[in-house]
């Protein structure tokens, strides 16, 4: 996917990068921790299965607002929301805070949109809401900040596409 998108950056005219910082360098990975691997047969978004390669993990997939079956937007939703979810323990320590509580919960809203490009006629953009009621605001934004470091999720989303955040915790909210 990153090399798609540095080959795609390198040829694009100034003007197509509007909003893409230049200064954006891929991290270059050091070991290979876990490899998931899965599969798709069928009709891809519309009558698909997808299937994981490496568990019994099967899914039966249908264009978005199919009732009884799922849809990519809600996998990556699925797998956005715990992998926030536990890099912020991760996120937490490094900046010398606590949290996430065990009333933690991150829910991901995962967007299908449309755009005017013939090329990419499709993104997706997200929204993470980050709730802790037994942490103030101040502490859980910090950490929830922290985390756009640490979660590969959104190593990988930021500056490639839209993203915004509410942190909610037990004295206020804050939005990003």
């Amino acid at each position: 996917m990153f090399s798609r998108i540095a080959t795609v950056a390198a040829r694009a005219p100034r003007a197509q990068l509007a909003g893409v910082s230049s200064r954006r360098t891929m991290l270059t990975a050091q070991k290979g921790l876990y490899t998931a691997k899965a599969s798709a047969t069928g009709g891809g978004r519309a009558d698909g299965v997808a299937k994981s390669e490496t568990t019994n993990f099967k899914v039966s997939i249908q264009p978005p607002g199919s009732e009884n079956n799922t849809n990519p937007e809600e996998l990556v939703a699925l797998g956005y929301s715990t992998c926030f979810l536990g890099a912020m323990k991760v996120a937490a320590q490094q900046i010398g805070k606590t949290g996430p509580s065990d009333a933690a919960k991150v829910f991901a809203d995962v967007t299908l949109n449309k755009t005017d490009s013939k090329e990419s006629p499709f993104t997706i953009s997200t929204h993470l809401k980050i709730e802790d009621t037994k942490q103030d605001i101040a502490t859980l934004a910090a950490v929830a900040k922290q985390t756009n470091s640490v979660c590969p999720y959104e190593i990988a989303f930021k500056g490639n596409i839209k993203q915004t955040f509410t942190a909610i915790g037990k004295d206020g909210n804050e939005s990003w």
